[in-house]
């Protein structure tokens, strides 16, 4: 096979990779430009990759050893595993083409072990932190390769710093249901503890109306960087700002949430394939 024809597998790969695992991610790539759309696609999958461990296996082992093979590759240990690893490959690919630094794809290996656990999230500024390293570096990435400056702007870590925290809130407001019945809690407990409510409340779904409260209130935080990363993306130059992309999406999935919860509910329906795009064509005319 020539080497074009093996880069063409390769990116084809990584394309329906992202698509399983992170649909927005995908959907906010098609509008990439070309230079930047595989080595932006990779860096969403590797995140994603990262993400879906958890769902995954059952205990704790079994996602260390899956997180061991990533800092193993990262820290420059590329046994056969990983040359067979057409994600692996990619990544390196990017890392090096673009000149990344691993230093940030390692602490989000390492920020990912907290998803292997049922230690609670305690409080706000390590929610922010968590996010950070497992959402934020992956937009600062994507906004330089767009660029093609290695090293982010302060504009970049703004817009990038916010949308993660916004994003991971919007998740972990999705996946409540989901966390609550295994014995998770991914958004910070203080906000909970602030309205009366207790670990075993949490996981137990009531006092619902509390609940509420505090899912309202995690809304509200979400919303507030949402906001603020809105206006720090308007002030970057242009050809960064489809690494933002997933913003209208993020936008959306928060809108219905905070319908459902303004009606009592927990649970929300995301906005369908085609509105996303359409919303994401809006969006960039606008900006």
């Amino acid at each position: 096979m020539s080497q074009r024809a093996q880069n063409e597998d390769e990116a084809a790969i990584i394309s329906a990779q992202l698509r399983e695992l992170d649909r927005d991610a995908y959907l906010a790539s098609l509008v990439l430009p070309q230079h930047a759309r595989l080595p932006i696609q990779t860096l969403h999958t590797f995140a994603a990759e990262l993400a879906a461990i958890r769902h995954r296996v059952s205990e704790p082992m079994p996602g260390e050893i899956r997180l061991q093979f990533w800092r193993d590759a990262l820290e420059g240990e590329r046994h056969g595993d990983v040359e067979s690893n057409p994600l692996a490959n990619a990544l390196f690919s990017a890392i090096e083409k673009y000149k990344l630094s691993t230093v940030p794809l390692l602490r989000m290996v390492a920020a990912r072990r907290f998803d292997l656990y049922q230690d609670p999230m305690p409080d706000q500024n390590q929610f922010e932190g968590y996010a950070g390293e497992v959402a934020s570096i992956i937009f600062q990435y994507a906004a330089q390769i767009c660029v093609g400056e290695q090293d982010a702007p302060e504009q970049f870590n703004d817009a990038a710093g916010h949308l993660g925290v916004a994003q991971t809130y919007v998740r972990a407001l999705y996946s409540f249901e989901y966390d609550r019945r295994r014995a998770q809690v991914f958004l910070p407990v203080n906000v909970f503890t602030a309205f009366g409510l207790k670990d075993n409340d949490i996981f137990a779904g009531k006092p619902e109306e509390e609940i509420l409260q505090a899912l309202q209130s995690c809304a509200e935080h979400a919303r507030d960087h949402l906001d603020k990363a809105n206006k720090a993306i308007k002030a970057l130059p242009s050809a960064a700002k489809p690494a933002f992309g997933v913003w209208p999406f993020i936008d959306s999935d928060l809108t219905r949430m905070q319908h459902a919860l303004d009606k009592g509910e927990w649970l929300a329906v995301k906005m369908s394939d085609w509105r996303k795009i359409l919303r994401l064509m809006r969006w960039g005319l606008r900006k």
